[in-house]
């Protein structure tokens, strides 16, 4: 399988999704710690980082992050925080470009410290992975070209961080096309299950949520996906976080490009300029699956309480919102009575859970 060098021509409409939803993930994550009192480091680690820009000056992700960086130190007038970037880049030609770029941000970003290295992947992350431990707060940003970087010790050597969140790039193309082949399944936790129910559409949503197989027993963490079709083929997103906060934060920038995909992944075919005669019509399927694993779980009582049901969306890859709107039928439908609780955030916060009425 040939790597291909994805910085030779302008980035694809695939490709401008995958940075921009990294883009606003970064805009939604760098206040959180910057505004709070909960690390004293905050730390950026692209491993894939590429020259900073491809061949018609579109930002990559260097540029996006310093971008992102300069934007919310203009929001906040605190200074008692570290900012640290790690950059990581192996070609040549790609790292002079990029240290390049790095040397103008020292200049321009004087705040923030920079460390920009030429290096395999692995041997990057085993050198840095010491620093992402203590009181610091770590998003790391994984672009690799293929799927066989991110191995299970990789992964189980993430999620076990404290405070990180990671997004990962996987081609899962390359999964439904090279299926049988050892190399790519000994690289991704699939199942012969998995590949039963693995088309070109679907392939992404599958194998992200396979890497569930990969997370420790007892650890509690939370997983999001989110689709890329480029052309004839889906690669994707897998997002990582040991903090319901931080799923919340993605799964509302991923339902604001539709759900969990750049396109219509479940043939639902909904415009919504010409929305039919009947409402149940124009609901994705992803969100009239949900309600139903909802209400049987809170009618065999598998769900008692509101804070529960919020951990249930996100596991499942749906808002509070969803959650809501999933009480909200089962009340009209009579099934529950009227509840007075509010599904939300805020519900995981509280010490206490409220519990769900039943007739």
């Amino acid at each position: 399988m040939p790597i291909r060098n994805l910085h030779q021509k302008p980035f694809d409409e695939g490709t401008q999704d995958k940075l921009e939803l990294y883009r606003d993930y970064l805009r939604e994550w760098l206040p959180v710690f910057i505004n709070g009192s909960f690390v004293d480091i905050i730390q950026i680690f692209d491993f894939f980082a590429g020259p900073g820009f491809d061949v018609h000056d579109n930002p990559g992700s260097p540029v996006i992050t310093c971008d992102e960086i300069r934007n919310a130190l203009t929001q906040t007038e605190k200074q008692r925080f570290k900012i640290k970037v790690y950059f990581n880049e192996k070609a040549a030609t790609k790292f002079k470009n990029l240290s390049s770029y790095v040397e103008e941000q020292k200049i321009s970003l004087p705040q923030v410290d920079f460390i920009a290295m030429k290096n395999d992947f692995h041997s990057a992350f085993n050198q840095w992975t010491p620093y992402m431990r203590g009181k610091v707060a770590n998003l790391l940003f994984l672009d690799q070209n293929g799927v066989k970087q991110i191995t299970k010790h990789v992964f189980q050597e993430i999620v076990t961080l404290p405070t990180t969140d990671f997004i990962f790039f996987i081609s899962s193309g390359l999964v439904n096309r090279f299926r049988y082949r050892p190399e790519i399944r000994n690289c991704v936790p699939i199942t012969n299950d998995d590949l039963s129910r693995m088309n070109g559409t679907n392939v992404h949503r599958i194998v992200a949520e396979s890497y569930r197989r990969w997370i420790p027993d007892r650890l509690e963490y939370y997983l999001g996906s989110f689709s890329i079709r480029k052309g004839a083929n889906v690669y994707g997103l897998i997002f990582g976080s040991r903090h319901p906060l931080g799923i919340d934060k993605f799964l509302k920038l991923a339902w604001k490009r539709g759900g969990d995909a750049n396109f219509d992944i479940d043939n639902d075919r909904i415009d919504p300029l010409q929305p039919s005669l009947f409402s149940e019509y124009d609901k994705p399927n992803k969100i009239s699956s949900f309600e139903k694993e909802l209400e049987t779980a809170v009618l065999k009582r598998h769900l008692t309480t509101n804070k529960e049901i919020y951990l249930f969306a996100l596991q499942s890859g749906m808002l509070a919102s969803h959650a809501r709107k999933a009480l909200e039928l089962l009340v009209k439908a009579k099934k529950l009575p009227k509840q007075s609780f509010h599904v939300s955030y805020n519900a995981w916060k509280k010490p206490e859970s409220e519990r769900i009425q039943y007739y």
